[in-house]
């Protein structure tokens, strides 16, 4: 995982990306329909009021109703461009979640001699990034220690075995902890 990247799928996570962009558009719904009563309760009253003098009763209806239209037809151009938003902003979120989890997958199964983690300038979840490059640099070398402290005792238990095999006078108590000790290292493993 080098350096510079550019992802090409903006869908990463679908379930993620999907619940968000359904949070933007409930939102949306719930301004347009604000705004639709707004401008009924406060402008349409007003309206129907000066323009009830000038235009007759049928044409007044046919002007709000023309104007409710357009609110509308205005509110379907605006979707396209709110979706394309959600998508570019749910994959800020969700391409690095991607990334991050890929790199706790590789932790999981014990590999920590990773490059560090590396996000686009624009993502989100850069700290977290951060903290998992934390990790990996800290814990790196302490189960890199760990795997050869235990091959260099699984060896040193093996030189004892042989050992005692040679020695046929030597203890129970010896073989036990040998024994003991050759279990163990398996559980470290």
């Amino acid at each position: 995982m080098e350096g510079k990247f550019r992802r090409s799928q903006y869908i990463t996570d679908i379930s993620l990306q999907l619940r968000y962009m359904i949070v933007t558009f409930l939102i949306l719904l719930v301004f347009f329909g604000f705004s639709i009563f707004v401008v009924y309760k406060t402008g349409g009253v007003y309206l129907v009021e000066r323009l009830s003098q000038v235009y007759p009763q049928g044409r007044l209806v046919e002007i709000l109703r023309l104007i409710y239209v357009r609110l509308a037809l205005g509110f379907l151009v605006v979707l396209p461009v709110a979706f394309l938003i959600t998508l570019f902003l749910s994959h800020t979120v969700a391409g690095p979640l991607v990334r991050i989890k890929r790199y706790l997958k590789l932790m999981a199964k014990g590999e920590f001699d990773l490059a560090p983690l590396k996000l686009r300038p624009y993502d989100e979840l850069k700290d977290v990034a951060d903290l998992v490059n934390q990790v990996t640099a800290q814990l790196g070398p302490r189960v890199n220690e760990r795997r050869q402290l235990v091959k260099s005792l699984q060896e040193t238990v093996h030189v004892l075995r042989n050992d005692l095999a040679r020695m046929p006078s030597a203890g129970q108590e010896i073989h036990r902890k040998v024994n003991y000790l050759a279990d163990t290292l398996k559980m470290l493993e």
